[in-house]
């Protein structure tokens, strides 16, 4: 394990109810993340600070929330009908909490440095948003110099990021893919590296440390 020459801005996230769904084409049960991937921050970010320059990552920590459906069906303007209902799950507080918590790390540049200055503060993200959900207390908590570490990757972002975040090698890849908004209304959907990736990179990053030599492995 070595330090890395990688500084990021650890922020906290609090809210009452969150939505990060999976995009599942054609289906009516959307499942929550328990993580909040790279495109879901960038683009809250520009939404609320107008900040395009930010590469943050986060995860929602154990034991501060529970799982939940809330059902909605959209309305077609142009027929005026309900379309098929969808059923979406989404956090909330775990009983006997307060909030759902998260941290967040920004990799540290003149941009992000932009966001210490103005804690507390609230942003929103994920789904849902026009019902309520979503809106969250970010609070800044500090610097993290994380070691390097070999282990399972806990979070998803996009592949081109992977020199931005500071991992050295990929060495296992979970492919798949993350909507990346290019517009407040469109976007592109990019590949990326999804939780239980291999990966030599920051220990913040990282779940469950693969103790294994992989040199000698497959």
């Amino acid at each position: 394990m070595s330090l890395l020459n990688k500084t990021f801005l650890h922020f906290e996230i609090e809210t009452q109810a969150i939505a990060i769904g999976e995009r599942i084409k054609g289906g009516t049960f959307r499942p929550c993340l328990e993580t909040i991937p790279t495109s879901t921050l960038r683009g809250s970010f520009k939404d609320y600070f107008g900040l395009t320059d930010v590469l943050a990552i986060g995860y929602f920590r154990e034991n501060t929330y529970q799982r939940d459906i809330f059902t909605y069906a959209q309305v077609d303007t142009f027929l005026g009908t309900a379309k098929l209902p969808i059923s979406m799950e989404y956090l909330k507080p775990a009983d006997g909490t307060r909030a759902v918590e998260a941290d967040i790390y920004l990799v540290k540049n003149k941009t992000a440095e932009s966001l210490v200055i103005m804690y507390p503060t609230e942003i929103s993200m994920g789904a849902l948003k026009s019902k309520g959900f979503g809106r969250c207390k970010l609070t800044y908590r500090g610097e993290a110099n994380p070691n390097s570490k070999l282990g399972y990757l806990k979070g998803r972002l996009l592949e081109d990021e992977c020199k931005a975040f500071g991992i050295k090698r990929v060495i296992m890849p979970c492919y798949g893919y993350l909507f990346y908004p290019t517009s407040e209304i469109s976007g592109v959907y990019k590949r990326g590296l999804f939780q239980g990736s291999i990966i030599e990179g920051p220990e913040i990053l990282i779940g469950k440390e693969y103790k294994y030599d992989y040199k000698n492995t497959g």
